[in-house]
């Protein structure tokens, strides 16, 4: 129990999402997606500490999430709930009105978790979630 509430706890530490609302259910997951290989290259990117590269494909609002809330942190926070990044695999495809998210089943020294990231049309990120996967 109490790692649930640790990881309810950073989940709204982690979600950058500029309008968490966009991290909810869409359309069932499909595989693949029109972003996968971007979203398979951010968690790479994230597991590298190549924070840089990821918020280079941040459209503007989550560049001033960021201010607030630096993706350094929010990746720590995510391992500090989830344990340390151990690996992912193949993301699956939802979309929520006109946003893409690429679902990233990542594996964490706690066990199973997954990295949300939300497209734009454009392809820029609009969103950034790490959690455990819905049940």
């Amino acid at each position: 129990m109490k790692r649930w509430a640790a990881a309810l706890g950073s989940l709204a530490v982690v979600c950058f999402l500029t309008a968490c609302s966009s991290s909810g259910a869409g359309t069932s997951p499909t595989s693949p997606g029109p972003f996968a290989s971007q979203a398979a290259q951010a968690v790479a990117d994230l597991a590298a500490g190549n924070f840089t590269a990821v918020e280079g494909k941040f459209d503007p609002a989550m560049m001033k999430a960021t201010q607030r809330l630096p993706l350094q942190k929010a990746w720590t926070a995510c391992q500090d709930v989830l344990g340390k990044y151990q690996s992912h695999g193949a993301p699956t495809f939802a979309r929520k009105g006109q946003f893409d998210l690429e679902q990233v089943p990542v594996t964490m020294a706690n066990g199973p978790s997954v990295v949300t990231i939300t497209f734009n049309p454009n392809g820029t990120i609009a969103g950034l979630h790490c959690g455990v996967p819905p049940s």
